[in-house]
């Protein structure tokens, strides 16, 4: 009876990187490219506990569009409690919770098309099914209204009081410029919720006490005003936070390094573009250390940028299907 054929497979570039990272930093390397709601949270507390054997920090490669501030911090106080070092690699498209998630880290990596968004938590929009708004719109709307009001208010005193040739008194002034003001601006007023209000207040509370929690461990942002800046000065929610403007908040930011830059590579779009539902990532790329000769290979085998993969030498009568896709350098 003879002996089975022995037939090599094709090594996974994905992995090969993912493994060789992981040896050259001593970090588990995950991937979430997801919405962060419950329960994704739980599905990577999960996966982190049921590694068989963690290596002693983590990296983790992060998507999002954002989502759940709640679900945010328990992943990333799972990254910190479990590893002693939490890399947040940020290669793309990285928004509103994301950005709370990546405080956590110690160190934040941002490639050439990564970027973070303003710490604004999102609230459900009133009366409306599935819609969301920024919790600082009715923050910022109240604000505005105060400095137009006020405005208005200064602007019919000055008038009344200028076109009187000053013969109309500064109470009478006062009195008149504030009917004015306040039949205005009173049906406007009148229209906010207090109980939103309340819930808008809230909702950023929450993003600010998870900050300074999460900083307290990672203490990578510069000061306390920089969680202020990220929860409330920037205009809008889908502001731009790239790696120039993030060095203004942080304190450990840097570019992707060639090992890192090669798994981007071979990650391509899912490493970037937020996926949908179906389509979401969130897992492990490297082996455990146990796993780790298999997925290497025994001859070693080692990612450049720019050149292709090449598998191991087939066995006699044995046949390898070469890879096709090169590893190209990154965007």
């Amino acid at each position: 009876m003879g002996v089975p054929e022995k037939v090599d497979v094709p090594i996974d570039p994905v992995k090969l990187a993912a493994n060789n990272l992981a040896n050259e930093t001593d970090s588990d390397v995950y991937l979430f490219n997801s919405g962060i709601q419950r329960p994704y949270d739980q599905e990577l507390i999960d996966d982190v506990a049921g590694v068989p054997k963690r290596r002693t920090n983590v990296i983790l490669i992060l998507v999002s569009e954002g989502g759940d501030a709640d679900a945010a911090y328990r992943m990333a106080r799972c990254l910190q409690d479990k590893y002693e070092k939490f890399v947040c690699i940020v290669p793309g498209y990285c928004k509103s919770a994301g950005t709370l998630l990546a405080i956590g880290a110690n160190d934040l990596v941002l490639g050439d098309s990564g970027e973070l968004g303003p710490l604004d938590v999102q609230m459900t929009k009133k009366d409306e099914l599935g819609e969301w708004q920024s919790g600082l719109t009715v923050t910022s709307s109240i604000r505005g209204l105060h400095e137009r009001s006020f405005s208005a208010f200064e602007d019919f005193f000055m008038n009344i009081k200028r076109r009187s040739f000053n013969r109309i008194t500064f109470k009478t002034a006062t009195d008149i410029a504030a009917k004015l003001t306040g039949a205005l601006f009173a049906p406007i007023f009148q229209q906010i919720d207090p109980i939103h209000v309340g819930e808008s207040l809230r909702a950023t509370s929450i993003a600010l006490h998870y900050g300074v929690r999460l900083d307290a461990v990672s203490d990578n942002l510069k000061t306390g005003e920089a969680l202020d800046t990220l929860i409330s000065k920037y205009p809008h929610h889908g502001f731009v936070i790239d790696r120039k403007e993030a060095r203004r908040l942080f304190r450990r930011v840097r570019n992707l390094n060639e090992t890192e830059a090669v798994l981007i590579c071979a990650l391509d779009d899912a490493a970037k573009v937020p996926q949908s539902d179906d389509d979401a990532q969130r897992e492990f790329l490297s082996d455990p250390k146990e796993e780790e000769a298999n997925a290497t290979g025994e001859a070693g085998a080692e990612l450049v940028p720019g050149k292709a993969v090449e598998p191991a030498p087939a066995p006699a009568g044995g046949h390898v299907q070469p890879l096709k896709k090169p590893i190209t350098s990154i965007a």
